[in-house]
C-alpha cells in the first residue's frame, strides 16, 4: 500500500521548512535549466511596466511581503527603485537574507542573474556584470532593510521599523495562500497587507491556482489555501485594489496567476 503523503501546514514552518532545500528545489542552475520556476519571469515584464508608466518620483520604494530567502524581487527591481525592503515570517529566512546582505557566501545567484538579464533582453552577461548586478540589488536592501512580517496581524510590520509608512509598490509572491487556512484569513492577510502600500501605488501578487500544496524542497510538502482567480480578484477588490487596471499572466502549465493593479485613490 502506498505511504500516505506527509503534508504539513503554517504552524509547522518553524520547524519543518528548510531554507537552503527551498533554494536549491526553485533557484539552482539545474532548477532553473529545467524550467522549475518559470512562473517567476512575470516579474521583470512587470519591472518594466513600472518604469515605463510610473515617474521615477512615483516609484522610489518597495516592500517584498513575504520573500522568503529569495533576493529575487531586489534584482528585478534594481533599476526601477531606490530602496527594498525585505520581509518574512520566519527568522531562518531572514538570518539567510541578512547574510547576503553582509556578502556571506549563502547561494550562488549567478545563474538566477544571468536569466533575469536576458528576459530584459541581455544576452550575454559576464561575471564581472553579474557581480555589479548583485550589488546594484545589494545597495537597494541595503537602502530598505530586512525586517520580520506576520501577514495574519495588523499591521504586518512594525511600523516604527520601517524607514517609511507606506511603499509606492507592494510584491508578495506565493506569500499568503501558504500563510492562510480559510478564505476570511486570506482576505484579512491580504487588508493587513495593504495597509503599507500607498493609494496610487502597485500591487503585485503572485499566486497559485487551485492547489492545496507545494513541495519545499527535499520532498516536504506544505499546504496551500486552494483559491480561484476569482477569489484572488475579488479579495483584492474588496482591499481598494482596482482591478480594472489590472495586467495579469496566467501560466496554465504552471497552475499559477500574477497580476499588477493599482490601489484606488481617495
Amino acid at each position: 500500500m502506498e505511504e500516505e503523503e506527509k503534508i504539513f501546514f503554517p504552524e509547522h514552518y518553524e520547524t519543518k521548512f528548510d531554507p537552503y532545500a527551498y533554494l536549491t528545489h526553485y533557484y539552482s542552475r539545474k532548477a532553473l535549466d529545467d524550467g522549475t520556476r518559470l512562473s517567476l519571469f512575470a516579474l521583470p515584464t512587470f519591472a518594466r511596466i513600472i518604469e515605463r508608466e510610473m515617474r521615477e518620483d512615483e516609484r522610489q520604494s518597495l516592500i517584498d511581503i513575504g520573500a522568503g530567502p529569495t533576493v529575487y524581487t531586489a534584482i528585478c527591481f534594481r533599476d526601477v527603485v531606490k530602496r527594498v525592503c525585505l520581509t518574512d515570517f520566519l527568522q531562518k529566512n531572514l538570518d539567510i537574507l541578512n547574510d547576503w546582505l553582509d556578502r556571506k557566501r549563502t547561494f550562488d545567484w549567478s545563474p538566477l542573474i544571468r536569466i533575469v538579464c536576458r528576459m530584459e533582453g541581455e544576452c550575454l552577461v559576464n561575471g564581472d556584470e553579474v557581480h555589479d548586478i548583485e550589488e546594484q540589488a545589494r545597495s537597494l536592501v541595503t537602502a530598505g532593510g530586512i525586517y520580520h512580517a506576520d501577514v495574519t496581524t495588523s499591521p504586518c510590520c512594525q511600523r516604527e521599523r520601517l524607514p517609511i509608512q507606506q511603499f509606492d509598490i507592494l510584491v508578495s509572491v506565493f506569500c499568503l495562500e501558504s500563510a492562510c487556512t480559510n478564505y476570511e484569513s486570506y482576505c484579512q492577510a491580504m487588508a493587513n497587507m495593504l495597509e503599507l502600500l500607498r493609494p496610487g501605488g502597485r500591487l503585485i501578487i503572485g499566486s497559485v491556482l487551485d492547489e492545496d500544496r507545494y513541495v519545499s524542497g527535499k520532498s516536504t510538502v506544505f499546504s496551500l489555501l486552494a483559491l480561484s482567480e476569482e477569489e484572488i480578484r475579488l479579495a483584492a477588490e474588496k482591499n481598494d485594489i482596482d482591478m480594472q487596471s489590472a495586467r495579469k499572466f496566467v501560466l496554465e502549465d504552471d497552475g499559477v496567476m500574477f497580476f499588477i493593479a493599482t490601489k484606488n485613490q481617495h
